[in-house]
């Protein structure tokens, strides 16, 4: 897979918002930083009154390091050979610098009120800004991507009582080490909530915690099944069945090198396409089914896995 070479103007498309938005922090912080009293309203309560105060400088060192980060990600998604996966990196990075920056420009502005407030309504601007400055490097680069590599299995020569099923395993790490800190982290804040006695909220937090962790956890490992049922996905830790095709539902298969930045991310997406188990880039077996969606998911050995899937179909047809 080549990837197509980005003319100037697009490069500084998926730059500049980047770029604008860490020299913004900067001017920003020259401009109002003298005039910064040591400790400044930095948390409100729902009646948008101040009730936390705090030091200006720690949350602009966070947040100017998260811009230049975010600038970092932008270069290097001018060079990355997956660009619709670069792009979505990018995207998630601007739109947590914007909301960082416009949020502590806010700050550094009504400080300069002896009695300020913040109003929900405050927090429109850092959305709009952090959201433009991600969605226009997304755009460009999804248009800059290489065609994403397709391609059919030929059905496997094979007797006509011959018994054809494929299997193997895929996943991520990464799933489960995010389920295992959401479930602890989870239960850690909802037992310090039960200590203060605030029932509801240790409840709450737990239910969510276990249910989050969880649904994370189930996508660790999964079983890939191809065989007269069909195509079938299982978490091989809880046996959940995620993903179920049957055999006459399917119309046609192949195997293509999957990007994350096709489906929007990593895990169980859900899209116009269809549904897919993305776990990483590279070879993934795709169904397309008698309703006109798909059915994906990355895993070794795809290819075959599309030829064993191919020779049932083909039985089938006969």
């Amino acid at each position: 897979m080549t990837t197509r070479p980005i003319d100037r103007g697009a490069r500084t498309a998926v730059v500049a918002p980047g770029a604008a938005l860490f020299a913004g922090l900067v001017v920003a912080a020259a401009v109002l930083g003298p005039t910064l009293p040591a400790r400044i309203a930095q948390h409100f309560g729902g009646d948008g009154q101040p009730d936390g105060y705090g030091s200006p400088w720690p949350f602009f060192w966070v947040t100017a390091t998260v811009a230049a980060a975010a600038v970092a990600m932008s270069l290097w998604a001018l060079r990355a050979r997956d660009r619709r996966t670069a792009g979505l990196v990018v995207l998630v990075g601007n739109l947590l610098t914007g909301i960082l920056v416009v949020t502590w420009v806010w700050l550094a502005v009504i400080a300069q009120d002896p009695e300020p407030t913040f109003s929900g309504w405050s927090t429109v601007p850092a959305l709009l800004v952090g959201g433009v400055a991600g969605v226009v490097p997304l755009v460009v680069l999804r248009r800059a991507a290489a065609p994403i590599e397709r391609g059919s299995a030929e059905p496997l020569r094979v007797g006509p009582d011959a018994r054809v099923a494929w299997r193997g395993r895929t996943g991520s790490a990464v799933f489960g080490v995010i389920g295992v800190l959401v479930l602890a982290t989870g239960c850690t804040v909802a037992v310090l909530l039960g200590v203060r006695g605030e029932t509801g909220g240790a409840v709450t937090t737990a239910v969510v915690a276990v249910v989050a962790g969880a649904s994370t956890l189930v996508l660790a490992r999964v079983e890939v099944t191809v065989d007269r049922r069909g195509l079938r996905v299982v978490s091989a830790l809880t046996r959940v069945p995620l993903m179920r095709v049957p055999l006459e539902r399917i119309d046609t298969c192949g195997w293509e090198q999957v990007s994350p930045g096709q489906w929007g991310g990593w895990g169980y997406r859900v899209s116009g396409r269809g549904v897919a188990y993305v776990a990483r880039s590279g070879p993934g077996l795709v169904v397309e089914t008698t309703g006109g969606s798909a059915r994906l998911v990355t895993v070794d050995g795809a290819d075959r896995a599309a030829a064993a899937l191919g020779t049932l179909l083909a039985a089938r047809a006969t």
